[in-house]
């Protein structure tokens, strides 16, 4: 497979790792378009963003540099199973891909998969400090009970931990 082409779209929604290194990859699902996600990330007014985001054609757009926070992931909510405890905020110790999802019963698209591993074992192999890899639920299952979403544990979740060798919360 080529590698594929990533596209620059920065957002202003980041901030420095405050000296912590990556430890776990968080999957979202966007809940529209890689097109609306783009726009949603570069609004000042939005207060969000993601390292990356992936189409269901495997289309990758970047928003924040690997070396720097993105703003995905939110504040632990009570219920959370967050693998860490007495860790910084999410945000500092995590990357984060959306993959776009038109319709939350599409399923996740073989390109789509195939970006999403591919930015993930890149992001293993560069940083060496991966331990997992997580669904948005695992931090906040209050209001983010849906994302990663049914159409990652239909069996592509597992798949993808399998292909990383790194274990899977969802």
């Amino acid at each position: 497979m080529p590698t594929p082409d990533i596209k620059w779209f920065e957002s202003p929604h980041q901030w420095g790792r405050a000296g912590e290194l990556p430890k776990a990859i968080v999957i979202h699902s966007m809940g529209g378009t890689l097109a609306g996600c783009d726009a949603w990330f570069r609004n000042p007014t939005s207060q969000v963003s993601a390292h990356y985001g992936v189409g269901l054609s495997g289309e990758i757009h970047q928003y924040v540099d690997e070396s720097q926070s993105a703003w995905a992931n939110g504040r632990l909510e009570p219920g959370n199973t967050w693998p860490y405890s007495g860790e910084p905020g999410p945000n500092l110790v995590t990357l984060s891909i959306e993959t776009e999802d038109t319709l939350a019963s599409l399923p996740v698209t073989d390109e789509q998969y195939a970006s999403v591993l591919y930015l993930c074992s890149r992001m293993v192999g560069r940083w060496g400090t991966i331990e997992w890899l997580l669904s948005h639920r695992v931090i906040s299952p209050v209001t983010r009970k849906s994302c990663a979403g049914d159409r990652w544990n239909s069996g592509r979740f597992h798949d993808l931990a399998k292909d990383l060798g790194v274990p899977l919360k969802i």
